[in-house]
C-alpha cells in the first residue's frame, strides 16, 4: 500500500498543461503518427490529441524535424479571401493550404540546417526574407501579404513556360489564376526543400496542425470547405514528397464531431486508410493512471495499491464505478480522481488510501464538470441543448421512455429552439448524453452509447433511453424502481 497524502494531483485535465506527457502515450497512437501511417488524427475533446502533438514535437528527441502549428487564433477571415476560383467549390482552398504547408516545411528545414551554403538553400532563405522578413514566419502571417514577391535571387517558378514575377493573393477577378500560380510556387518550394533535405541527409519532416476546434468552432460552409482543403492539401503533399524521396507528413488533429460534419468525395477513403482514431478503454486508462502513480509516488505504485479493497454498492469495484461515469477519456478520469483525492485529504487516516466514501462524495463536483464539458462540445451545434437536459431532470429517473421525454421537453422548449423532440434525442445520443435500449435476439437488452459503440448508430425507433451516469448528480436523477 502507498499513501496518497503527498500526491498533489493525478494529473492536469488538459494535456497541454501537464509536465508529464509520457503517460498519455501508453498506447501505440504516437508510434502510428511518427511512422507516417496516418495524417489525420480524430478524437473527441479530451482524448489526448494535444498530448500526442507535444510528445512528438517536444519530447521525442529522435525526431527533431517536427513542428507544432497551433490554429487557436488562426486568421480564417484572411484565409477565406484566398480562393482559387479555377478549382471546384470543394477544392477552393487546397492551393492556399498547399502553399502554407510548403512555407512551413521550408522554414523547418532552414531552421535545422543553418550551415548549408548551397544555392538552393539560399534561394529558400531569400524567398522567406523577401516576403516575411525572416526565415521563420508565423502561421498567421503566411497568407497575409497582398502580393508574394519573387526576385532573381530567390525561387523561379513558372506557369506554362512563363516565369512568375510574383503572385497576387488579393485579386477578386474570377479569371485570376491564383491556383495555378500558387501551385507553381508551392512546387518550386517543395522541390527546393527536397534538394536541401538530400544535401543535409534529412529523410523525414512533419507538421502538426492542432486546435482546429478552437480556430474553427462555427462550422459554416466557408469554414467546412477550408477544413476540407487542408485535409486534401496535406494528402497531396504527402504523395508528392514521397515520390521525390522525402517523407513530409502534415498531420491534422481534429475533433470527431467536426469531421463528421464534413462532406466530400474522398472522405471515406481517408477515414478508412489514413486516419488514426483515438480511443481508450478501461484497461488503457488504468495503465495511464498507474504510470502517473509510478512517476509521482513509487516505481511499484498502482491504482490497486492506493485504494481500499472494499467494493462499491452492487459489488462493483471502485475503478469500474469511476469509469462508468466517464466518456472513456483521460480528461474525465483525471478530473474524477482529482476530486476524489481532494475528498480523501480531508481525512487524517495514515496511510491515506482512497475509500468508497471519497468517491461518492466527489461525484457532485465531477458531474458539474462533465456538464460543463458538454456545454463546450454541444453549444456550437445546438445552443439550447440544456432544455433537453432539463427535460431529463423533469422525468427524475436515469432511464426514461420516449413519451415522457416528449412531454417534458415540449413544456420547456423555448421559442428560439427549433429542434423537435426526436431531433433532440438524436443529438443527445450523438454526444453520448443518452444511450438507447437495444434488444438482442435472445430476449436480453443492453444500452447503446455513441462513445462506447460508434458502429451502432442512432436508432430512431427506440422508445427507452438512459442518461449517462456521469450526469446523474447534476441532473438530480435517481435509479428507476423495478
Amino acid at each position: 500500500m502507498y499513501s496518497i497524502r503527498e500526491l498533489s494531483t493525478f494529473g492536469d485535465v488538459a494535456a497541454e498543461d501537464d509536465a508529464v506527457l509520457d503517460y498519455f502515450i501508453s498506447t501505440n497512437a504516437a508510434k502510428v503518427v511518427e511512422a507516417n501511417q496516418a495524417f489525420l488524427v480524430l478524437g473527441r475533446k479530451g482524448t489526448g490529441k494535444t498530448a500526442i502533438v507535444r510528445y512528438l514535437t517536444e519530447q521525442k528527441q529522435s525526431s527533431p524535424l517536427s513542428r507544432p502549428l497551433n490554429l487557436r487564433n488562426y486568421p480564417c477571415g484572411v484565409h477565406s479571401s484566398r480562393i482559387d476560383y479555377g478549382a471546384s467549390a470543394i477544392e477552393a482552398y487546397v492551393s492556399s493550404w498547399r502553399y502554407l504547408i510548403a512555407v512551413q516545411v521550408a522554414s523547418l528545414v532552414i531552421s535545422h540546417n543553418r550551415a548549408n551554403l548551397s544555392s538552393t538553400y539560399h534561394q529558400l532563405v531569400q524567398f522567406l526574407k523577401d516576403n516575411y522578413g525572416g526565415a521563420n514566419p508565423t502561421l498567421s502571417d503566411i497568407l497575409r501579404p497582398n502580393r508574394l514577391s519573387l526576385t532573381k535571387f530567390s525561387l523561379n517558378p513558372s506557369v506554362m513556360g512563363n516565369s512568375l514575377g510574383g503572385v497576387d493573393l488579393t485579386s477578386h477577378d474570377k479569371s485570376h489564376r491564383l491556383g495555378l500560380e500558387l501551385n507553381a510556387l508551392t512546387k518550386a518550394i517543395l522541390s527546393a526543400v527536397v534538394t536541401v533535405c538530400g544535401e543535409a541527409k534529412i529523410s523525414s519532416l512533419s507538421l502538426h496542425f492542432d486546435e482546429l476546434d478552437q480556430g474553427i468552432t462555427d462550422l459554416d460552409e466557408s469554414r467546412a470547405k477550408m477544413l476540407i482543403g487542408l485535409v486534401l492539401a496535406a494528402r497531396q503533399i504527402r504523395r508528392e514528397c514521397d515520390d521525390a524521396g522525402v517523407s513530409v507528413n502534415p498531420v491534422i488533429y481534429l475533433r470527431t464531431d467536426l469531421w463528421d460534419e464534413l462532406q466530400f468525395s474522398d472522405k471515406n477513403k481517408i477515414t478508412q486508410s489514413l486516419t488514426l482514431h483515438l480511443s481508450w478503454d478501461s484497461d488503457s486508462l488504468k495503465t495511464l493512471i498507474d504510470t502517473r502513480l509510478r512517476a509521482k509516488l513509487n516505481e511499484n505504485a498502482s491504482w490497486d495499491e492506493v485504494t481500499t479493497s472494499q467494493l462499491m454498492r452492487g459489488s462493483q469495484p471502485k475503478w469500474n464505478h469511476i469509469i462508468s461515469r466517464t466518456f472513456l477519456r483521460p480528461r474525465d478520469v483525471i478530473r474524477f480522481l482529482n476530486a476524489t483525492l481532494a475528498e480523501a485529504k480531508k481525512s487524517n487516516n495514515d496511510p491515506l488510501l482512497i475509500e468508497n466514501k471519497h468517491i461518492v462524495d466527489s461525484r457532485d463536483r465531477y458531474s458539474s464538470y462533465l456538464k460543463s464539458e458538454l456545454d463546450d462540445e454541444i453549444r456550437p451545434h445546438w445552443e439550447h441543448w440544456v432544455e433537453a437536459l432539463q427535460a431529463c431532470s423533469g422525468i427524475r429517473t436515469i432511464t426514461f421512455e420516449r413519451d415522457d421525454f416528449e412531454k417534458e421537453y415540449l413544456a420547456r422548449r423555448s421559442s428560439k429552439n427549433t429542434m423537435d423532440a426526436s431531433e433532440a434525442l438524436e443529438l443527445l445520443y450523438r454526444f453520448s448524453v443518452i444511450g438507447y435500449e437495444r434488444r438482442s435476439g435472445y430476449g436480453g437488452s443492453s444500452w447503446a452509447f455513441q462513445y462506447t459503440d460508434t458502429e451502432a448508430g442512432w436508432d430512431s425507433s427506440s422508445s427507452r433511453f438512459k442518461v449517462h451516469l456521469g450526469l446523474k448528480e447534476f441532473a438530480k436523477l435517481r435509479e428507476a424502481r423495478l
